[in-house]
């Protein structure tokens, strides 16, 4: 026994830090396309290369949000201001009150508007704020609103609208796409104008989104953005 050793050998325990993943899904039905609910924790497996991975915790309803919503106020946008408010009031008053929403513009720089807010009122009249100058910091932004979300617990989806290719970013798209890969929050991307219509900027933001399991939509015109952020918000309802 150690303690008539001579020379005992202590062996000191440390406390191992386990990391936990989140893992967000939604589930569709691949002939209609509808969303599947009221799926049991053992509906699902997951393997990370190929390893199954134990669950640890579940939950399908009432799972807090935190949304960073940015919004596209370039110089371009100037025109299409009225109707994009609108847009984004009706897309803000969908998201139920018990989640965290900051909205955010951004041109060259980025302007939260309001941070992790809760009241409904505050939401709305935080985008009467939104005016249109100068350019698109469109990869800065993304990261933004990824740092933004940062470690916050609970379902973390950022929203971004833009009419156009990146101008005047600090970032480069490899640090964005890093920056994806490390995250846990689902990135929607929205594209509209006709800057937004090149095939280049289209691939990038539907790999962006998809990166994240998220999805880009590209409407053609500003009138059809409501039916876009109500598609978002459904997702959202249903993961």
């Amino acid at each position: 026994s150690l303690g008539a050793h001579p020379n005992p050998v202590r062996r000191v325990l440390r406390p191992v830090e386990v990391t936990a993943i989140q893992v967000t899904a939604t589930v569709t039905n691949a002939e209609t396309g509808r969303f599947v609910p009221g799926l049991p924790k053992t509906a699902f497996r997951v393997l990370e290369d190929g390893v199954p991975q134990t669950i640890a915790s579940f939950k399908a309803q009432n799972v807090a949000l935190e949304l960073v919503a940015a919004i596209d106020i370039s110089g371009s946008m100037r025109t299409a201001v009225p109707q994009l408010k609108a847009a984004v009031k009706e897309f803000l008053a969908a998201v139920p009150s018990r989640d965290n929403v900051t909205l955010v513009g951004f041109n060259d720089n980025i302007f939260p508007l309001t941070r992790r807010s809760k009241d409904p009122a505050a939401r709305l009249k935080a985008v009467d704020r939104l005016a249109a100058w100068g350019g698109t910091a469109l990869y800065d932004v993304i990261v933004r609103g990824l740092d933004m979300l940062g470690e916050m617990a609970g379902r973390k989806a950022l929203v971004v609208f833009t009419d156009g290719e990146d101008q005047g970013s600090h970032l480069m798209r490899d640090a964005v796409l890093k920056r994806l890969e490390e995250s846990d929050a689902t990135l929607y991307m929205i594209g509209q104008g006709q800057r937004a219509e090149v095939p280049d900027l289209r691939e990038l933001m539907t790999r962006l989104a998809r990166q994240s399991g998220g999805r880009a939509f590209f409407p053609d015109h500003i009138e059809e953005l409501a039916e876009v952020f109500q598609q978002i918000i459904e997702d959202l309802s249903n993961q």
